[in-house]
């Protein structure tokens, strides 16, 4: 495909993008592409591959991180879970209580 071409997915996928960003990604290796003339081809499995890799950012699993990051990134996702399980336990008991099929069991 063209870089008109991969603009044309990656806004399907919705990322506002121009060529301009796409040639530079190409540039700096994010987007695998060869040149044609002008232009460049780039296969589509590499413009997928480019948005796996930006769904990562920001995350544990993110292309180039440090393996400290990573443990940080890792505890805080740890961390958000076991909040959210709290908050699901208690709304569980508070339906169970409603409903009258709370039962102790101590």
């Amino acid at each position: 495909m063209t870089i008109a071409e991969a603009v044309e997915l990656l806004h399907n996928y919705e990322i506002e993008c121009s060529e301009k960003d796409v040639r530079q990604w190409i540039t700096e290796g994010e987007i695998e592409a060869t040149e044609n003339g002008a232009d460049y081809n780039i296969k589509e499995q590499a413009v997928l591959s480019f948005l796996v890799d930006l769904s990562y950012v920001g995350t544990a699993y993110e292309k180039g991180i440090n393996d400290e990051t990573k443990i940080v990134r890792l505890e805080e996702k740890v961390g958000a879970l076991q909040k959210e399980i709290d908050k699901l336990r208690c709304e569980k008991l508070k339906l169970e209580l409603k409903s009258g099929s709370f039962h102790f069991n101590g």
